[in-house]
């Protein structure tokens, strides 16, 4: 008993670290600005100076709240594909889901044209629904042929990095052939890059990203059951087929709906769920929030690394992730092999 409750008390601690890492990440990227980290913006946000104010309100309120949330919606699509997987490595990026959304979009601005015969507002929804679509395309030839196949999951992340191949290649033809402003427009999706965020963008990415939240908080125990084995799941009553369609489905929602604002973010989605596991164990009645908000934290410090590590040059976030999760990648797959 008093060893639980200790466990208990050691969980709360570490929830609690995360939530006020969260804060701390949130007040930096705020006073970040073209001259670094300045602290004494910090009083200058209680005040109503009006450049100041607008600067704070147009710029870095939408770019914070964007690394917040798009990192949260990737940690927690991350979590699902690795839990529906029981691949640690699976994740947006691996699996190449991110990449078939980047060419939907690309497809979206180059092909239709959608940003020169629209409005914005219905620019970007013709540009997140093609960007979904492809996400699905990519989704469903995992999703079959991991059941048809009977992949193992190193095949199957084998043939995730192989698919994203396959639609970078075709996004990359796209942008060979296209105007140049377009071809400009859809290279920042290859970057990743948050100065574009605005309150639709955002509004749409939290709103998924609560509701999926909502969801997986009422089915996690099936996960659980799921790390236990097929035929554990369905004594318990699971449909594990239809538990694994739906939770890729949203989870390739999740992003597709970053990826289509604000480009290819890559290893977020993988990175987040090993070090809430590392932290706090298996349970994903814990994994699934803190993944979520180990994501945003990861593209918190990420984002303000971008701005201030080369003043007054800004590097595009999805660079910063690339650099950092590229060898976490390496040093997942070398643990997994000895």
């Amino acid at each position: 008993m008093y060893s639980k409750k200790l466990y208990s008390k050691e969980k709360l601690l570490i929830i609690s670290f995360f939530v006020f890492i969260t804060f701390v990440l949130i007040w930096i990227s705020l006073i970040s600005g073209n001259n670094g980290i300045a602290f004494e913006d910090t009083f200058k946000i209680f005040n109503q100076e009006e450049t100041f104010s607008i600067i704070f309100q147009k710029i870095r309120v939408p770019r914070t709240l964007a690394a917040f949330f798009v990192g949260a919606a990737l940690g927690l699509s991350g979590a699902m594909m690795q839990a529906v997987l029981k691949n640690p490595l699976a994740s947006p990026f691996t699996l190449g889901i991110s990449q078939a959304s980047a060419f939907g979009a690309s497809f979206a601005i180059i092909v239709l044209q959608a940003y020169s015969s629209t409005t914005s507002y219905e620019a970007g929804f013709i540009t997140a629904l093609f960007a979904f679509l492809t996400s699905m395309i990519s989704t469903l030839l995992i999703i079959s042929l991991g059941k048809k196949g009977n992949m193992s999951p190193e095949s199957l992340i084998l043939f995730g990095v192989a698919l994203g191949a396959f639609f970078s290649a075709f996004t990359m033809l796209l942008q060979y052939f296209a105007e140049d402003t377009d071809a400009a427009a859809t290279l920042f999706w290859t970057f990743g890059d948050l100065s574009k965020a605005n309150n639709s963008s955002i509004f749409l990415i939290s709103t998924v990203l609560i509701l999926s939240l909502l969801f997986y908080f009422k089915i996690f125990w099936k996960f659980d059951a799921l790390m236990l084995g097929e035929d554990s799941a369905k004594s318990l009553g699971i449909n594990t087929s239809k538990l694994r369609f739906s939770s890729m489905i949203i989870a390739s929602l999740l992003s597709a709906v970053s990826v289509c604002f604000f480009g290819i973010i890559g290893f977020i989605g993988l990175i987040a769920p090993h070090i809430v596991r590392l932290l706090i164990g298996n349970s994903h009645k814990f994994i699934l929030p803190l993944s979520a908000l180990s994501g945003g934290i990861l593209l918190l410090l990420a984002d303000i690394v971008s701005r201030t590590v080369l003043l007054p040059v800004i590097i595009p976030v999805g660079i910063i992730t690339s650099m950092i999760g590229a060898p976490l990648f390496l040093y997942f797959l070398y643990v997994r092999r000895t």
